[in-house]
């Protein structure tokens, strides 16, 4: 197989959301000897931050030496950044192979999630990888890598998001995310609201799991927002002053100081040189980033654009951005909208279809984007965008912001790589 038929032959996998168990996945791994239990594991899950998370850590880990596999997802240009080492994507080639050997294995009512997760777990199981950095694909309970007996599980934040799948309430999906944690395996907090962490801590003493929560068993203090951002992290264990963090945005730092708690907790050898050296060297592709003058992020629902939004509250203050915009229909769009209006001058409406976890997705129509941009922000000048390679190719304007779905932040690194939308 080719790279492109490997990826047709996992899209007859693609599933209706209704169709989340474990025992299937269960039931894979047991045919291929139970890759995911052959490696220690750190699993990361919440609504927002996990990614970024999950990078840190292993960032962390490839710092002290140890050699680092990581499993995220969405994938934003190819499919193997979903399968990386010491964070290099997987080769085209081994991908193709390994799917190729896990095939025979593979039963007809399994899912594209599933397929890919087994593969990350034969992977780095086969390439012997020191330890896995896990991030959780939707909600926690019935996803397909909740199969793991981790070191440590983090649960970074939890909002609404993925309502269709988790509940409608805040509480609803906790209870779902809160089950990544396992009896006696120390669990790592981020969440803030009081209702949210009561769920936390009950699920944690029912499993009699060492709950650690931020602002109660470590903190971030000093926080000197700049390029970089430097901060003081302080734990009842340790505490570690003016760490020098290079990505743009103050809740990076709140990310930054959950995966130092969980590589601490992992009990893994790792020093506060490596600590120092993980963060400001740290480069999470689509997370605030800058490129040839744009900014591009990835902020997909209201908690992810709050963050956004502060961010550039924070680097930007004295800039308006022409924003390249399109958003998935399931979002709260409006929302989305009201907390990045302060920092647009000029909105770019856009649409796209894009491979998703359950087949072909389409962004909100151009129209009913173009219809609630301007009831949401009225008096802003606004321009459609029916072709988004066409925009970027004519000189854009500048400041440009793209953000509002990571399949939009895919195809616009895509189209800045050279390859086609």
């Amino acid at each position: 197989m080719t790279l492109s038929e490997a990826e047709a032959y996992l899209a007859r996998y693609f599933s209706s959301r209704g169709t989340y168990t474990l025992e299937r996945m269960r039931d894979l791994l047991s045919e291929l000897n139970h890759p995911e239990l052959a490696i220690p594991v750190i699993h990361v899950g919440g609504t927002a931050g996990k990614g970024s998370t999950a990078y840190l850590i292993a960032s962390i880990l490839e710092q002290a030496g140890y050699r680092v596999g990581l499993y995220t997802s969405p994938h934003l240009v190819s499919i193997t950044e979903r399968i990386m080492i010491n964070r290099k994507a997987i080769a085209q080639s081994a991908f193709v192979h390994l799917l190729e050997s896990i095939k025979p294995m593979v039963p007809q009512s399994a899912t594209y999630f599933e397929i890919i997760t087994a593969m990350a777990f034969v992977y780095f199981a086969r390439e012997n990888v020191d330890i896995a950095v896990i991030e959780v694909g939707i909600g926690g309970k019935l996803d397909a890598t909740n199969v793991v007996d981790p070191l440590v599980s983090v649960i970074t934040n939890v909002g609404l998001d993925h309502t269709e799948i988790l509940g409608n309430t805040i509480e609803k999906i906790a209870r779902d995310k809160r089950e990544i944690i396992k009896p006696k395996k120390p669990v790592i907090s981020g969440v803030t609201q009081p209702n949210i962490i009561k769920l936390i801590e009950e699920k944690s003493k029912k499993t009699k799991s060492l709950l650690l929560l931020l602002n109660k068993d470590f903190h971030i203090e000093h926080v000197k927002i700049g390029t970089p951002i430097t901060f003081d992290y302080v734990s009842r264990g340790h505490t570690i002053h003016n760490l020098a963090l290079s990505l743009l945005g103050r809740h990076q730092v709140v990310n930054a100081s959950l995966a130092i708690t969980a590589v601490f907790q992992s009990r893994l050898k790792v020093s506060e040189v490596a600590i120092r050296n993980a963060l400001s060297k740290a480069s999470i592709p689509g997370r605030m980033e800058v490129t040839r003058g744009f900014v591009i992020d990835g902020a997909h629902n209201p908690m992810k654009m709050t963050a956004l939004s502060q961010a550039l509250s924070d680097h930007f203050a004295q800039t308006k951005f022409h924003t390249l915009f399109a958003v998935k229909g399931d979002k709260d769009c409006a929302k989305m909208i009201r907390l990045l209006a302060p920092h647009v001058t000029h909105w770019y409406p856009t649409s796209l279809e894009r491979q998703t976890d359950w087949g072909k997705g389409v962004m909100l129509p151009l129209k009913a984007l173009f219809s609630i941009v301007e009831k949401t922000d009225p008096g802003k000048p606004i321009t459609p965008v029916p072709n988004i390679s066409e925009f970027l190719g004519s000189v854009p304007p500048s400041p440009l912001l793209i953000t509002g779905s990571l399949y939009l932040v895919g195809a616009a690194l895509a189209w800045l790589s050279g390859s086609r939308i």
